[in-house]
């Protein structure tokens, strides 16, 4: 799992993630991906919507999707982006 669905992360540290996620997906996808986005915004403090969030971020276009977990990945590597 990763981003605001890993299981090893606080309330907090999820809610970041999820507005991280939320901001790529704006850029990356538009107006269009407004379900999205407010999906993520609501598993902000609530985990129950992740699985909405979830669903929503795989139906993207493939390269939209990609965008923006290209992005989020190189945002949050550990080893720094290279």
């Amino acid at each position: 799992m990763w981003g605001p669905w890993a299981q090893a992360i606080d309330g907090t540290e999820r809610a970041a993630r999820c507005r991280c996620l939320g901001a790529l997906v704006r850029v990356y996808a538009g107006p269009s991906a407004a379900p999205l986005i407010r999906a993520l915004r609501t598993a902000e403090g609530n985990d129950n919507a992740l699985a909405e969030a979830a669903a929503l971020l795989n139906q993207l276009p493939a390269r939209q999707r990609r965008g923006v977990l290209a992005t989020y990945s190189a945002l949050h590597d550990p080893r720094g982006s290279q």
